[in-house]
């Protein structure tokens, strides 16, 4: 199966569209105003989804799909949410809490209409039909999103094996509900999809996959140097590649306050990188590099520009190592603000070029949450392209 940039646009318009229909549907049945906040096309493996499922507190509804498409959707809530919507729907039922064989129902059939129209979309643009499966509700882990698989026409050789999710982030206007609808394509469909969207240079997808471990890599490196540098042992929760459109990308962070660096890449690739910590978790890293002199701000933030620049030399030199190539960096560059307000001069100066954007997130902590770093890094299309390109012949 190949990959190429046309196809990787195609799947993100698709599923943009499908879950604006989606969210249309619950606008209708619920009168909740809701809006599709970012899409995503994550390149991951089955034990990486399955991971954050496990790691979230989340009550789901799973729908599969066969025919000229097979694979799987699942709406996705927190239990709040999943309350909120069960009072919009029902207002005033007793025995109506989340759970309950009355919830259960209501959250199957929103589930049901919403899915339904987002696989429709797919089938409209294959111009091929699509049987869905009875919603199933799941409110523990005992049942990930991503088991029993091979019923919806998957045949994973291993856990590791990288397949293509569809995320897409909903939310009402009020910030009420929040929702995550995901799809999880099979390889079959995922070629035919392909196919359709016509291929220009289109790359292997173990390419996407070598350079998603690339990635992975290079987390790890630079927790070994966080905890070399702090003292602290740190471990990587998650690191993947993700395709969005480029006004998506500072959607695709919280707003919640975020200090740390940002510094510019120079080779192949080249792009800009952000690492970032919550205030917390900021002040423990100036405690740890400067102890009884974290009160200081100038000194506080040559800390922070300190660790990172070790972060980002850690996280791109095993890039430079895999691709035998040589990845400069710009003096780091203290920032102070939330999240989104951070990345979107990164996503601003890459929109002059392209209108889509490789987001590569990584994130690393301790076990007893004293820290957490987030690695954010947006390579430049055309460069990641030649990496990719590096990649390919070695699979």
């Amino acid at each position: 199966m190949n990959l190429d940039v046309r196809s990787l646009r195609t799947f993100s318009r698709l599923a943009h569209s499908g879950a604006e229909k989606a969210a249309g549907s619950l606008t209708t049945l619920a009168g909740i105003d809701t809006y599709v906040n970012v899409t995503k096309v994550e390149l991951g493996t089955k034990t990486d989804v399955e991971q954050e499922f496990a790691e979230r507190d989340l009550v789901s509804v799973h729908i599969g799909f066969s025919g000229g498409l097979d694979g799987r959707t699942v709406l996705a809530f927190s239990p709040e949410s999943a309350e909120r919507l069960v009072d919009a729907l029902m207002p005033g039922m007793d025995g109506a809490e989340t759970g309950s064989e009355l919830a259960t129902s209501s959250l199957k059939e929103v589930a049901n209409i919403m899915l339904g129209g987002f696989i429709d979309g797919w089938a409209d643009y294959l111009d091929t039909t699509v049987d869905i499966t009875t919603p199933t509700y799941v409110d523990d882990d005992s049942n990930s999103p991503l088991e029993n698989l091979e019923s919806d026409g998957f045949e994973h050789e291993s856990d590791n094996e990288h397949i293509l999710v569809f995320r897409n982030q909903l939310e009402a206007a009020d910030d009420a509900i929040e929702f995550d609808l995901y799809m999880v394509p099979s390889p079959d469909s995922i070629k035919t999809i392909t196919d359709a969207s016509g291929q220009h240079g289109a790359l292997p997808v173990q390419s996407f996959a070598a350079f998603s471990d690339m990635i992975a890599d290079g987390a790890d490196q630079a927790s070994a140097d966080i905890t070399a540098m702090t003292g602290i042992d740190t471990t990587v929760e998650v690191s993947r590649m993700s395709f969005v459109p480029i006004e998506g990308v500072p959607m695709s962070l919280t707003d919640s306050v975020r200090r740390g660096v940002v510094l510019e890449f120079f080779g192949t690739p080249s792009g800009y990188i952000a690492i970032l910590f919550d205030e917390p978790s900021a002040d423990n890293i100036a405690s740890s590099l400067l102890p009884g002199m974290e009160g200081d701000e100038a000194m506080r933030q040559s800390a922070i520009q300190e660790i990172g620049n070790i972060v980002t030399s850690g996280f791109l030199d095993g890039w430079a190592n895999t691709l035998g190539t040589t990845i400069d960096i710009s003096p780091p560059k203290h920032v102070h603000d939330i999240g989104s307000a951070i990345v979107d001069p990164l996503a601003t100066e890459l929109a002059q070029s392209q209108e889509y954007a490789f987001l590569i997130d990584s994130t690393i902590r301790t076990d007893d949450d004293e820290f957490t770093c987030d690695i954010y890094a947006l390579p430049n299309e055309e460069e990641l392209r030649k990496a990719l390109e590096q990649l390919s012949p070695a699979v």
